[in-house]
């Protein structure tokens, strides 16, 4: 298709008349543009985080302490360890951990932990018994 215009001036308008109808549609593809890109970060970090709670977390050991009553010590390092940043954890509670801070006494191994971000939980075990934890 070709135009033909009856003068230079008539052309000009024309081409000016395009290019000021044409600005706004461009400047609206780059807004549109930039809103998509937005709505593809959101929705690939929403698919990244789905997946990473349907996936098991590790354990996160906040506290551990053996003992009797108030005569305890403090076997976080030793159940951390244990531990190993695994999904699960089964750990014998005894003098092992860290000294007998009862002696003649039957003691108690409490740890405080978290699967991932979760509220922290609280599991015990008697003297002898295994500690099992699970994150899964």
């Amino acid at each position: 298709m070709t135009f033909r215009f009856a003068s230079t001036a008539s052309a000009l308008v024309c081409i000016a008349t395009l290019a000021a109808a044409s600005a706004p549609a461009f400047s609206q593809s780059r807004e549109f543009q930039r809103g998509y890109d937005q709505g593809y970060r959101d929705g690939v970090e929403s698919t990244q985080n789905q997946a990473g709670a349907d996936r098991p977390q590790r354990i996160r050991l906040e506290r551990a302490v053996y003992g009797y009553r108030g005569e305890v010590c403090d076997a976080t390092e030793a159940v951390r360890n244990a531990a190993g940043g695994r999904r699960t954890l089964e750990v014998t509670a005894n003098n092992d951990l860290c000294g007998d801070s009862a002696p003649n006494r039957p003691k108690t191994l409490t740890v405080t932990y978290r699967c991932g971000n979760e509220a922290a939980r609280r599991a015990s075990v008697r003297e002898g018994s295994a500690l099992r934890l699970s994150c899964r």
